[in-house]
């Protein structure tokens, strides 16, 4: 989903284009669902932007989007950017401003 007006406060990865891009995108969809996602194809790479200084990604829901089993550490692999903060584990990565707890 993309609109011309800008993102105030966007967070999200910055991925290299290809399979796993696509279904990281579809992904950020999904799992923000009740946040505005932007993704912008920039050719050689994808800007995934989500609204509300908050971007959850779900490893069952990019597997799901892949049709593949799916391990987050592929995602680091084509990752060279994010905006934000990072929380890391193997089911789930959080984009984030601020603290930890979201706060800016």
């Amino acid at each position: 989903m993309s609109t011309n007006d800008a993102i105030e406060r966007p967070v999200g990865p910055v991925l290299q284009t290809g399979e796993v891009a696509r279904a990281v995108a579809e992904a950020a969809v999904i799992d923000n669902e009740d946040r505005r996602v932007d993704v912008k194809d920039r050719g050689s790479y994808v800007r995934v932007e989500v609204d509300g200084g908050e971007c959850v990604l779900r490893r069952e829901t990019i597997a799901a989007e892949l049709g593949r089993p799916f391990r987050m550490s592929e995602l680091e692999l084509i990752m060279p950017s994010f905006v934000g903060r990072i929380d890391t584990g193997s089911d789930v990565y959080r984009f984030y401003l601020g603290n930890k707890e979201g706060n800016e």
